[in-house]
C-alpha cells in the first residue's frame, strides 16, 4: 500500500518552487556526475574498454555526460590534463527499434521507442524533450587526480580518506497503474511536496559528501498518469506527465532534479528491480550501468525461471549482472544486483548464483575485509500484513536463503553472514528503517533508506511510542520472532531493536575510525524534507556488529 506523503510547511520549498524549468539548448550539456564502478585490466584499458575486473578494490572512475547535440563536451583533469569523452550511446541507436510488442511488465500500451524522432523542443513545462539527438559520453579517469572539469562545471573525484557517505533510494516519481483510493500508485510529479527529489537533492548537495550511494529504483514512470491529476495525459498542457521507459522519463526522473546532486560528488549507483528487464533496463543500461554500453542488454525481457549456474560458476545476463567491490579507503562497497528476484518466494536457481557470486566476491576480499553490502532489496524489512493493521517482517527470500546458511557447499555463508560485512544497505521498502537481529554473530544489521522521493509506504509506526504514553526507551522494543526463509522451510530470528517511519529524506553518514585510523563505524544523521535532523544511529560495523537509533 502506499500513500501520499504530508509535508509540512511550504514556505520550506518556496525558492525551489520559484525556480522555473530551463529550456535546453541546441548545445547543451544537460547533466554530468562520476561513477564508480567494476575495476579494470590494463588490456581492457588499451583497447577502449573497462570493468572487466568487478572483484578488484581498486574501482574504475567513470566521468560521463549527458549532452543534446551528440557533440561530446571537453573533459580536463585538474584544470590541466585533457581527456577525450567518448560517446556511450547515441539516441539514433535506438530510434527505430521497437521494444516487446502489447503488455510489457503486465501493462499495456508501453511505448515502444527508447526516444523520439522529433525536431529538439521541449515540453510544454519547459523540461527538455528527447530526440535522436540525445548523446551520453563518457570516459575513464585515472586515479590520483581531485579535480574533473567538464564543459563549464568542476565536479569532484574520489578522496584518499572518504569520511561522509550520503545514502538514499527510490527517487523516481511513480506512476504505475490506476489511482488508488488512498492515492497509491500515482505522484503529481508536477507537485515539489508531493515528488521532493529535486528539492531533496539540492538539500542534500549542502552536506558536500565524499561519496553518494543511491541503492536503486530510479525510474517510476511505468504507466501513463491515468488521469490522476488534471491535464496530465495531455501531450500539449504544461501539466503533462512523461511516461515509460524512455529518455524523456529518465530525464525527468533522474538528470533533471538531481542535476546538482550529480554534480556534488563521485557515485555508486545500483540498479532496482525498477530498472529491471520489461521496465527501466532501457535507460539503466544506457545511462547508469557501470560497464560498457551493450546494445543485447537494452533490448532484454525479463526472463520466467533463471538459469542455475554452470560449472561452477554464475550465470550472467541481462537479469541478473555481476557484483563489484568499490573500495572507500578501508571500506569496501560490495555492491549487488538484486532486482530480478521475487520478494516473497525463494528463488533457489537465483539464490545459488547469488551464493557462488557473492562468495567469489567475500574470498578476493579476505576475512579481514571490512565491508557494506549495497543492493535495492533488503535482506531484512518491515512491511504491513495483509491487513494493514499488523506488521509482518520481511526481505528478500531469496537473499535470506542465501545468508541464512548457504546454498552449496563452498559457500561462504554456511555459518551465516561472515563478519566481514558489517551491514546490510538498501532500498526498496519506502520507508527509513533499521532492522538489528540479536544474533550479530550470523547476522549483519539492516539499514533502509527508501524515502529518497518515490511515493511513501504507509507509515506503520514500529519503535515509536504510542501517543499518550510515557518514553520508556522505545528505540529498543523487542520485535521478537523474525522468520528468516531458507530454500527448504523457515527458521527464527530475533530482532532486538527495529524502526520505522514514512518521511521523505536521506541519510548522511560520516565515518567512526579505530585506533588504526581504519573505518569501524558511522554516526548517521537521517534528515527529512523540513530540512530538519529527524534522528541519529550509531553503527558499528566491526568488531560487534550493530545498529542503533534514536528519533
Amino acid at each position: 500500500m502506499h500513500r501520499l506523503a504530508r509535508i509540512g510547511s511550504s514556505a520550506i520549498l518556496a525558492t525551489f518552487l520559484a525556480a522555473p524549468f530551463g529550456a535546453a539548448r541546441a548545445d547543451e550539456v544537460v547533466a554530468r556526475w562520476i561513477q564508480l564502478g567494476p575495476g579494470s585490466s590494463l588490456a581492457a584499458l588499451a583497447a577502449g574498454a573497462y570493468g572487466d575486473q568487478p572483484l578488484s578494490q581498486t574501482p574504475t572512475i567513470l566521468a560521463r555526460a549527458v549532452v543534446t547535440n551528440g557533440a561530446c563536451p571537453a573533459l580536463k583533469v585538474d584544470y590541466s590534463l585533457p581527456i577525450t569523452m567518448k560517446k556511450r550511446f547515441d539516441g539514433s541507436t535506438l530510434t527505430n527499434v521497437p521494444g516487446t510488442p502489447g503488455a510489457t511488465n503486465g501493462k499495456t500500451g508501453y511505448p515502444q521507442y527508447f526516444v523520439q524522432n522529433t525536431t529538439p523542443q521541449n515540453l510544454p513545462d519547459g523540461t527538455p524533450m528527447a530526440t535522436t539527438s540525445w548523446t551520453e559520453c563518457e570516459a575513464v579517469i585515472p586515479a590520483g587526480h581531485t579535480t574533473a572539469t567538464i564543459g563549464d562545471a568542476t565536479l569532484k573525484l574520489p578522496v584518499a580518506h572518504p569520511r561522509r557517505f550520503l545514502v538514499m533510494a527510490d527517487t523516481g516519481c511513480r506512476m504505475n497503474g490506476a489511482l488508488g483510493a488512498d492515492g497509491s500508485n500515482q505522484q503529481n510529479c508536477h507537485d515539489p511536496a508531493a515528488f521532493p527529489f529535486a528539492y531533496l537533492s539540492r538539500f542534500e548537495a549542502a552536506f558536500k559528501p565524499d561519496l553518494i550511494v543511491q541503492v536503486g529504483d530510479w525510474f517510476y514512470r511505468d504507466t501513463n498518469c491515468s488521469n490522476a491529476f488534471p491535464n496530465c495525459n495531455n501531450a500539449s498542457s504544461p501539466s503533462y506527465e512523461t511516461w515509460g521507459d524512455t529518455f524523456d522519463s529518465w530525464n525527468a526522473d533522474v538528470f533533471f532534479p538531481a542535476a546538482p546532486l550529480l554534480a556534488a560528488a563521485p557515485w555508486i549507483m545500483v540498479r532496482g528491480n525498477h530498472e529491471s528487464c520489461g521496465r527501466g533496463a532501457r535507460g539503466w543500461f544506457a545511462f547508469l550501468e557501470p560497464r560498457p554500453y551493450n546494445y543485447a542488454n537494452v533490448a532484454c525481457a525479463k526472463t520466467g525461471t533463471y538459469p542455475l549456474p554452470a560449472n561452477g560458476k554464475p550465470t550472467y545476463n541481462a537479469d541478473f549482472t555481476p557484483s563489484y567491490v568499490v573500495r572507500a579507503d578501508t571500506l569496501d562497497f560490495i555492491v549487488h544486483d538484486s532486482s530480478f528476484a521475487n520478494d516473497s518466494a525463494v528463488d533457489k536457481n537465483m539464490a545459488q548464483n547469488y551464493d557462488i557470486d557473492l562468495t567469489d566476491v567475500l574470498s578476493a576480499l579476505g576475512p579481514n575485509a571490512t565491508a557494506i553490502f549495497a543492493t535495492h532489496k533488503p535482506s531484512f524489512g518491515l512491511v504491513y500484513g495483509s491487513d494493514t493493521a499488523t506488521q509482518d517482517n520481511s526481505g528478500d527470500f531469496t537473499e535470506q536463503a542465501v545468508f541464512g546458511g548457504g546454498t552449496y557447499k563452498n559457500s561462504a555463508f554456511v555459518n551465516g553472514v561472515p563478519a566481514s560485512i558489517g551491514l546490510f544497505l538498501s532500498g526498496h521498502i519506502h520507508q527509513f528503517q533499521f532492522v538489528n537481529l540479536q544474533d550479530w554473530t550470523k547476522y549483519a544489521p539492516q539499514l533502509i533508506v527508501g524515502v529518497g522521493g518515490s511515493l511513501l509506504d504507509d507509515d506503520m509506526n514500529i519503535g515509536k511510542v504510542p501517543s499518550g504514553v510515557a518514553d520508556i526507551a522505545p528505540f529498543n522494543q523487542n520485535y521478537p520472532a523474525f522468520t528468516i526463509n531458507q530454500v527448504s522451510g523457515t527458521t527464527t530470528g530475533t530482532a532486538t531493536r527495529a524502526y520505522s517511519h514514512d518521511e521523505f529524506g536521506f541519510a548522511v553518514l560520516d565515518a567512526v575510525t579505530d585506533a588504526g585510523g581504519s573505518i569501524s563505524g558511522f554516526v548517521a544523521r537521517v534528515y527529512k524534507i523540513s530540512s530538519a535532523q529527524s534522528g541519529t544511529c550509531l553503527i558499528t560495523l566491526k568488531p560487534h556488529r550493530n545498529i542503533n537509533c534514536n528519533f
